[in-house]
């Protein structure tokens, strides 16, 4: 298979404001100024005068590098494969010359399309909250034209998702599992897409979604442009490139895995019993403003988020095990300043653009390189505003943290937090205070200690009675024999 491959010049995200498009057919680079080309407009690229204006009326005149590169190749009708960091743009560079084309291939004014043929856009993403995001920037998009965009996530009412496209919508945003159940109920007809874009594909595949996604292009004409965009390339996304896409560019706009440059980074050493303490001082004490704290497990995030409600805090929850409803009303809420922090496993970590969200914290040290850019990468995101990151250590996370910080381009050793003091207070093993609330005392080293069940207790045994029969709990009196 042949592969095209685009490279450019990496210039910090700072410098963004200042860089203009460079369409795939003129290349030139200039080193003194950071600037891909003489114009540095939407319109020179091919986009509409519709999508233009509403750009405008948001601030938005001077596409970024990955926009740069990636909205001419996409109106050009190629396939794609984008490395692009997050925060860099990506989004708008997929779906604005997506619906430009889809736009461009409607009907004739007076004509009419079947609902079942009206689809022609398909973006799938690997989280609920990227798809709610994706979907609310594609209406958005849309709402200056004739175009319709819908979302299609799990764990809500599939009955509203099948009258949608019934109705007939243009582009859809959805998640892997609830697209294959809408192709399994026949709602969902891939027959006229011309588009497929495969968002944040490393992440989809780090989640287990790579039979479904191969699943989900099985089922689209074999005639058509297919997008993946990724901030790394897994194997699984090779392999996937290989079957399904024909003759890819391949644009690459910033080193692999490297950890956005508008972040600080800070590593401390801690003893699990004290990061509550911790982070309860870096949230007072430090003025970390709106603050992602994440967490490695479910069960740990609701025990951080409750230990900070108990101290004044508004804090939310993002995991899995949260309904759908419930995930959307805690986004809302940290986005619009109600809530002080939020306290999110990775599920939180990719693509997620939260407004004026200036500290993350990695209360658990992630699993990967690429997981320390994502989470690391929430901090400003999108924004020229300098960040912050917080990561927790104890001894045991020593040798993978000098793993993977390099890999990531973080070159932070760990150093105390002046000023910190652990609380002399005890702490209760089962991390709950007084009452049995969750509280201050949290110790994450005993949250998966079982305890005795009802069935598990030990009772005490005392003699029988003259005449009474033995039962449970009960021992029979010794023979005088």
């Amino acid at each position: 298979m042949r592969v095209a491959v685009v490279r450019m010049v990496w210039v910090p995200e700072h410098e963004y404001a200042t860089m203009a498009p460079t369409p795939a057919r003129d290349q030139k680079t200039s080193e003194k100024k950071g600037r891909l080309s003489n114009d540095d407009s939407f319109a020179a690229m091919g986009v509409g005068p519709q999508f233009v204006a509403l750009l405008e009326r948001q601030g938005i005149r001077h596409p970024r590098a990955v926009q740069g590169q990636v909205i001419p190749t996409i109106l050009a009708g190629r396939d794609v494969v984008s490395l692009a960091e997050t925060g860099s743009g990506k989004t708008l560079a997929f779906l604005l010359p997506v619906l430009q084309r889809i736009l461009v291939d409607r009907p004739a004014k007076g004509s009419t399309l079947a609902s079942n043929e009206r689809l022609r856009g398909l973006v799938v993403c690997p989280t609920r909250e990227l798809a709610d995001q994706t979907g609310a920037v594609a209406a958005k998009l849309a709402s200056g034209t004739v175009l319709r965009s819908g979302i299609a996530v799990g764990t809500t009412p599939i009955d509203p998702q099948i009258q949608m496209l019934a109705g007939g919508i243009d582009l859809l945003v959805g998640t892997p599992g609830r697209l294959l159940d809408l192709i399994g109920h026949e709602a969902l007809d891939p027959s006229f897409i011309q588009t497929v874009v495969i968002d944040e594909a490393d992440r989809m595949f780090d989640m287990g979604f790579s039979p479904q996604v191969g699943k989900i292009l099985s089922h689209m004409p074999s005639k058509r442009q297919t997008l993946l965009f990724t901030a790394t390339m897994p194997r699984e996304a090779e392999k996937l490139i290989e079957r399904h896409l024909s003759g890819p560019v391949r644009i690459e706009t910033h080193p692999h895995t490297t950890a956005a440059t508008h972040v600080e980074q800070h590593v401390t050493m801690v003893h699990p019993s004290d990061r509550i303490d911790l982070l309860l001082y870096l949230l007072e004490q430090r003025e970390a403003g709106r603050t992602l704290v994440f967490c490695r497990t479910k069960r740990r995030t609701g025990w951080v988020a409750a230990a900070l409600a108990r101290h004044g805090l508004k804090a939310g929850q993002l995991h899995a095990d949260r309904s759908q409803p419930q995930r959307r009303r805690a986004l809302e809420a940290f986005s619009k300043g109600e809530l002080d922090v939020l306290v999110s496993t990775d599920v939180g970590s990719r693509g997620l653009h939260i407004e004026g969200v200036r500290t993350v914290v990695n209360y658990d040290l992630p699993n990967t390189a690429e997981d320390l850019v994502h989470r690391a990468g929430r901090a400003s995101h999108g924004t020229k505003k300098r960040g912050t990151a917080w990561t927790f250590l104890w001894d045991r996370d020593l040798d993978l943290w000098y793993t993977m910080a390099p890999a990531a381009g973080v070159r932070v050793d760990p150093a105390r937090v002046e000023g910190f003091r652990p609380s002399k207070v005890q702490k209760p093993r089962s991390g709950r205070g007084a009452g049995g609330k969750p509280g201050g005392g949290f110790d994450a080293r005993h949250e998966t200690r079982k305890r005795p069940g009802p069935g598990r207790r030990k009772r005490a045994s005392r003699p029988i009675d003259k005449d009474q029969k033995p039962g449970r709990g009960v021992r029979p009196p010794e023979s005088s024999e």
